[in-house]
């Protein structure tokens, strides 16, 4: 039996963002700022940068993969998020290499 590899080159690198309740979060205006957080994200995934975006259904932890450039420009994406700006959401950046998927 033989099998065929195909070996996929990205040049983008992966990056995992982990979103945790910050001390604004559920002050009042929190839902209006959730919701400007998703807008964000529909207009990253249009852009071609989120790959995808979730929450865990147990623990209030959201989880976003995005491709860039660089480090830098994940960051500033990280960054430009409304609800990390509004410290609604607590935000950390991890480099993540895909070893397998679609």
């Amino acid at each position: 039996m033989v099998c065929k590899v195909e070996v996929i080159v990205l040049e983008k690198q992966s990056y995992v963002i982990m979103l945790r309740p910050a001390p604004a979060y559920g002050e009042e205006g929190t839902e209006k700022i959730v919701g400007e957080h998703f807008k964000y994200l529909e207009d990253l995934l249009k852009k071609g940068i989120l790959i995808m975006a979730g929450r865990f259904n147990e623990v209030l932890i959201g989880l976003s993969i995005i491709q860039t450039e660089t480090y830098e420009v994940a960051m500033e994406v990280m960054r430009n998020d409304p609800a990390v700006q509004a410290k609604v959401f607590h935000a950390e950046l991890y480099p993540w290499r895909i070893a397998l998927g679609k």
